[in-house]
């Protein structure tokens, strides 16, 4: 039987750097990394993860992400198409930089590193602006703007007052 549509599953997981460097060099090379993620029972968010190859068997957590990040693909090497949205990642080893809330681990730092911290920042606090000095600031800009587009007719239409030479204008 044909598969009519091909189900596609997307994750991010998160090594520790050394392993994360033996893994690059192993895809690099083309080499068979056989792996394994297998929740533990009871707990939710925890995975045993192990990779043969390496002899590497650790804790992973699942841990949600501050951002969605977006995947895309190419089937031509030219053309992109949006194939996933990733909003959780499997962070392997020692995490850093989360939080337990409730019954999940919420991470404040993003993917990159234009989004450390991102969760802080945006939840940060917005200074306090005084509307009375918004609208005293307004009408000052109406004043000038207004005295300007005045003089701006004046030169048009021709009168120079009796003044001779160049116009001056006020400086505030």
């Amino acid at each position: 039987m044909s598969k009519i549509y091909e189900i596609e599953n997307q994750m991010i997981i998160r090594f520790p750097p050394e392993i994360a460097e033996k893994i690059r060099d192993a895809f690099a090379n083309n080499q068979q990394l056989p792996m394994t993620i297998e929740p533990k029972i009871g707990k939710g968010l925890e995975f045993e993860v192990s990779i043969n190859s390496l002899k590497y068997q650790d804790k992973g957590v699942l841990v949600d992400l501050p951002t969605i990040t977006e995947s895309y693909k190419s089937k031509d090497y030219i053309n992109l198409y949006k194939s996933n949205d990733i909003s959780q990642m499997i962070w392997v080893g020692k995490t850093s930089n989360t939080r337990q809330c409730g019954d999940k681990v919420v991470c404040d730092s993003g993917l990159t590193p234009p989004t450390y911290d991102i969760r802080k920042d945006f939840h940060r606090k917005q200074p306090q602006i005084d509307i009375g000095e918004i609208q005293r600031v307004e009408k000052e800009l109406h004043s000038i703007q207004s005295e300007f587009m005045k003089q701006a007719e004046d030169e048009e239409n021709g009168s120079d007052d009796g003044k001779k030479g160049k116009k001056r204008y006020n400086k505030f």
